[in-house]
């Protein structure tokens, strides 16, 4: 069977002011995760280093959203995200993915890597690696690129309310505008101009294509 292995890794964790208050606020963040997805899981993200964490799943229709939703539940804090594609070797323990192993952890580790060594312009958060790379993993890898380059234009009232957005309502875009304004306090048109201007449909329809494609070809029927 084909997984979809995620290391997350925390940017310079070593310099947060509050290093034991993080790691209880991203164990929280991580059960948060493990009780909203647990239908998408082959294995419950944990900790397993002061500044990583992995989790297994075994549907890719809402990766992006789970890694998006972490990414904003800790924020301000910057992480970086790498998914690897492959079969498992070991014994998949549900409740914990430390000690499990195989190709999926390996292409994660080395996508990981590749962000770290290879960034285009400092803006590229999360690269996914499959164990036999098809044509179309540069098209979905560059398409993750333009989400992050996006995303890093956005001004802190954009970035906001994408925040909240995917945080209620994961990658739904068809929320009525009325209820994102009443959760922001601002105006139905305030919420209509920032979303045009962010470019925020676009951003999630390209998103749900890459969960789509990655699902289609390697994921659970």
């Amino acid at each position: 069977m084909i997984y979809f292995a995620v290391i997350g890794d925390v940017v310079t964790s070593r310099k947060l002011k509050n290093r034991n208050e993080f790691q209880k606020h991203l164990k929280k963040v991580l059960d948060e995760i493990n009780a909203s997805y647990k239908e998408d899981l082959a294995s419950f993200f944990v900790i397993t280093l002061g500044d990583e964490f992995q989790g297994l799943l075994k549907r890719a229709d809402r990766l992006l959203e789970i890694t998006d939703k972490i990414k904003f539940m800790l924020d301000p804090v910057e992480v970086r995200f790498g998914v690897g594609i492959g079969e498992i070797d070991t014994d998949i323990n549900y409740y914990s993915s430390i000690g499990a192993d195989g190709p999926a952890y390996w292409c994660a580790r080395n996508a990981i890597h590749t962000i770290h060594n290879h960034n285009d312009y400092k803006k590229s958060k999360i690269m996914i690696e499959s164990y036999d790379q098809t044509d179309f993993m540069e098209t979905v890898n560059e398409s993750l690129k333009m989400c992050d380059f996006t995303e890093s234009k956005w001004r802190g009232t954009q970035k906001e309310l994408v925040k909240t957005s995917v945080l209620n309502f994961g990658y739904d875009t068809q929320v009525p505008q009325k209820k994102l304004a009443d959760l922001l306090s601002i105006t139905t048109p305030t919420v209509n101009l920032k979303i045009q201007s962010t470019g925020y449909y676009n951003y999630l329809r390209l998103k749900k294509s890459v969960c789509m494609t990655l699902q289609n070809h390697w994921g659970e029927k």
